[in-house]
């Protein structure tokens, strides 16, 4: 439980983080967008406006240049100009000296040459200042323009405007982003609930479940209604349980049945023992039959061994199995010779036909040798006198398919599906004759393991009374 909380805050606090991150930064930016937004938007208005102002005092100032009127008759078109303005307006000579300001006495006003806007006003541009002024003490946005008349400079316009009511629209921008934020950061916690909650229960049913298997039931799956990468998850899970549970019943099965195989041949020497030990031995024609039926059950009991072990063996993988470059027709030349006494013995036809220039595979020799050592095995063991063992091999996509075809009894239909299980017979007399040969039931069970430990694949077909086809593909040796 703490482990999920845990994770479930650990979340929970990423996603918020990630949240508060990125809504800082669009605050932040937009925010100081917005601000530079008011501030260019008031000064293009001033600008404007003193510009305006400039047009109405040219020809006045003009006149009081040349000396046709006195600075009393500017003031009141001076202080018009400025209440329709709504600002302090400051009229100054071409060298920046204040002749008249609406609303303090001219005297206490410094000369405003070297300021920024009057600079960019003599120079025929706009640029605005935000300052305090040192007569009245407050802060103010100021803007310039040049007074000309007739292409002559007579002076210049300084108008400036509280900054008190720009601050304020300012402060209220960045009030309604920072509210619509918190706004958004609310929802964000919600969603980021709901998103936490929706990916934690898959994962604590996965982890409800993976507890269960381990405490030994393994019946466990897990229904996740989505197709992302928590559904694709809970779909392995399930796979991973259902192959579990039928590995661990295939190894009881396994564990069972090969009990059962050694079981057999140790209870029939024990009892032949026991018979010897008490009397048969004195009976020579008894004790030769005994003694020949613990040789045939040693042997069995030896070839079940090596068949366990050679199946121990090639379930490790291909790392266990030394492949190399194998001329498979000259292999199964090899295997055919061996087999070749005991099918004339038999009367049975063994013949191989192979592709020319068939490439060479990748294999294991050895272990290939097995596979076709047990499949001739089987196609002679269920062949008649007059029978036909056929052995061919083939290219086909990069691999070699090899065939061993008999015309013997063949497989019911109902045992295909299980003939390559491990210890499975029929109840027909190929199962006796198994049982007599000692194979145990891993012939073909081990030919599946290594052919699949080799990256290729196994099939079978077969009619009851027409004989089988075994196929096995084995991959070209790439160089």
């Amino acid at each position: 439980m703490k482990g999920r909380g845990g994770l479930r805050r650990r979340l929970l606090a990423t996603y918020l983080l990630l949240m508060l991150l990125g809504l800082s930064l669009f605050v932040f930016r937009f925010g100081w967008l917005s601000q530079d937004s008011l501030v260019n938007e008031l000064e293009h208005e001033q600008e404007l406006r003193a510009f305006i102002l400039s047009n109405a005092l040219e020809e006045p100032l003009a006149k009081y240049a040349e000396g046709e009127t006195s600075l009393d008759t500017l003031k009141p078109l001076a202080d018009q100009l400025a209440a329709s303005a709504e600002g302090r307006l400051t009229i100054l000579d071409s060298r920046g000296s204040p002749l008249y300001d609406t609303q303090v006495d001219a005297s206490a006003v410094p000369n405003q040459w070297e300021r920024v806007e009057v600079q960019a006003a003599v120079a025929g541009g706009e640029q605005h200042d935000i300052r305090i002024d040192p007569v009245v003490g407050d802060e103010l946005l100021y803007v310039a323009a040049p007074i000309e008349h007739e292409g002559n400079a007579y002076g210049i316009v300084q108008l400036s405007i509280p900054t008190t009511e720009m601050w304020a629209q300012i402060r209220q921008a960045w009030l309604s982003l920072l509210g619509t934020a918190l706004v958004v950061l609310i929802i964000a916690v919600v969603l980021s609930l709901w998103l936490a909650k929706s990916i934690l229960e898959p994962v604590k049913a996965l982890q409800k479940a993976a507890g269960r298997m381990a405490a030994g039931d393994l019946d466990q799956r897990i229904t996740v209604d989505r197709d992302d990468e928590l559904g694709q998850l809970a779909q392995s899970f399930n796979l991973l349980s259902a192959r579990l549970q039928r590995f661990i019943e295939q190894q009881e099965d396994f564990v069972a049945n090969a009990s059962h195989e050694l079981r057999t041949p140790l209870t029939t020497i024990k009892l032949r023992v026991e018979a010897l030990l008490g009397g048969a031995r004195h009976d020579p024609t008894i004790a030769e039959r005994f003694l020949s039926e613990i040789e045939s059950e040693l042997n069995r009991l030896s070839h079940l061994i090596d068949d366990l072990l050679t199946l121990s063996q090639v379930e490790v993988g291909l790392d266990a199995l030394k492949m190399e470059k194998v001329d498979l027709p000259l292999l199964l030349g090899e295997a055919m010779a061996t087999f070749w006494p005991r099918a004339e013995a038999g009367g049975v036809t063994l013949t191989m036909d192979a592709a020319p220039q068939l490439p060479e595979v990748k294999a294991s020799p050895p272990h290939v040798r097995q596979v076709i050592d047990n499949l001739l095995d089987n196609a002679l063991k269920y062949s008649s006198s007059g029978g036909l063992v056929t052995v061919s091999c083939r290219p086909a996509n990069e691999q070699v398919i090899v065939s061993v075809t008999d015309t013997g009894q063949g497989i019911p239909s109902k045992d295909l599906p299980h003939v390559f299980e491990r210890f499975y017979r029929s109840d027909r007399s190929r199962s006796r004759a198994s049982a007599e040969e000692g194979t145990g039931g891993l012939g073909l069970a081990i030919v599946r393991s290594i052919v699949n430990a080799h990256g290729g694949q196994v099939s079978i077909d077969s009619q009851e009374g027409k004989g089988t086809t075994v196929r096995i593909t084995l991959p070209v040796y790439q160089d």
